[in-house]
């Protein structure tokens, strides 16, 4: 009888430790590469299908080539995040522009750490912004900056946002940004 119950316990301890070893890790230090395309954290658990509770707010609704957009992942309703990744897509789905991290000042160093860079294939150096720690985060502030030459119309930002490693919205997206082909304002020269 002793002899069963320490191998049941030797299961049970077993599967504790090793069964449910994607629930348990969650990228504490950003998403991998591997979640490029999908935008799809590998924690273990299914995503939410609810409504979002974050938001993802550009301060503009059109940009021109080589210009920055400011972006504000956030909170509808107070609560915290842990990670996230943001990356802005054309209209064939792949990874459009650069982020830039904002420049160190009393006035921002609450985001200081909380966000890294990272270059998902298709696309260029730094088109993804992802979170650099497992720390609650209320609100992270990003700086995008539109390619020199952006032949498009509109594009988007998709986003996935992980309250915590069970509970996570993935793929949501922003508002169209339109996209501004000439300055207003400006004349031809023949």
């Amino acid at each position: 009888m002793m002899v069963v119950n320490a191998k049941l316990a030797l299961l049970l301890v077993s599967v504790a430790a090793f069964g449910y070893p994607k629930t348990a890790l969650a990228y504490s230090e950003g998403a991998p590469i591997e979640v490029c395309n999908d935008l799809m954290p590998q924690h273990g658990a299914p995503a939410q299908t609810t409504d979002s509770p974050y938001t993802l707010t550009p301060n503009r609704k059109s940009v021109k080539g080589g210009e920055s957009i400011t972006l504000t992942l956030a909170s509808k309703d107070f609560s915290k995040f842990k990670g996230f990744i943001v990356q802005a897509r054309d209209g064939n789905d792949k990874p459009i522009g650069s982020f830039t991290p904002l420049p160190a000042s009393k006035n921002n160093n609450e985001f200081k750490g909380k966000w890294k860079l990272l270059s998902c294939p298709d696309g260029p150096s730094n088109n993804t912004a992802t979170h650099a720690n497992a720390v609650e985060k209320s609100r992270v502030v990003l700086t995008w900056n539109a390619p020199k030459t952006l032949d498009l119309q509109s594009f988007k930002f998709k986003y996935t946002v992980a309250k915590n490693g069970g509970q996570y919205w993935v793929g949501k997206e922003s508002e169209n940004i339109a996209v501004s082909q000439t300055n207003p304002g400006s004349t031809k020269r023949n």
